[in-house]
């Protein structure tokens, strides 16, 4: 007498009422995500400018920018760009980072720490604290001082602030940025 034949060889290539179901609910699952994939690279957003400037979201003259920069003793803005670096307690390191980089002729840098500190030529330190409110930088959710730095424009207008304690490393994201600002 032959063997008998298991089960579920008597099936073929057909897969258990259970198994289709799961199945079917996977290819449906991998579709849907496979149309929401595709609906998400086919618009453009502003992750998708080929300028970097231009690729994080609410960079240049969002929130209410350009708005006038308030006076700074000792600065003029007009006819330069001016980047603005509020240090909260790292005013002595902003400054040596400072002096390593170059920014430009056209560009003058500005120190914002709780007390002046001894700053390389090509930048002005100014010992007020209260001036990052003034350039619209909101206070950290953690408390503290405002640490990171605005952009103004050679007509004295504020085009970029960011809170970023890390900006220097990112000393280039700055260059970056006023390419973009004129």
């Amino acid at each position: 007498m032959p063997a008998a034949a298991p089960p579920h060889a008597s099936t073929g290539w057909r897969l258990a009422p259970a198994r289709r179901v799961l199945a079917v609910v996977w290819v449906v699952v991998v579709g849907f995500f496979g149309v929401l994939l595709a609906v998400a690279q086919s618009t453009e957003g502003p992750l998708d400018d080929p300028d970097p400037a231009f690729q994080r979201p609410g960079f240049l003259d969002v929130g209410g920018l350009p708005t006038g920069a308030p006076d700074i003793n000792d600065v003029s803005y007009d006819g330069h760009r001016t980047v603005v670096f509020f240090t909260g307690e790292r005013g002595t390191e902003t400054c040596g980072a400072l002096s390593d980089e170059s920014f430009g002729d056209d560009v003058q840098l500005v120190v914002v720490a709780p007390s002046p500190v001894e700053c390389s030529p090509t930048a002005v330190t100014v010992g007020d604290p209260t001036l990052a409110a003034s350039f619209g930088l909101r206070t950290p959710r953690g408390g503290g001082a405002a640490v990171g730095y605005a952009i103004v424009d050679a007509d004295g207008m504020i085009r970029y602030r960011t809170l970023d304690p890390e900006f220097l490393t990112l000393l280039g994201e700055v260059r970056t940025v006023l390419g973009a600002v004129s």
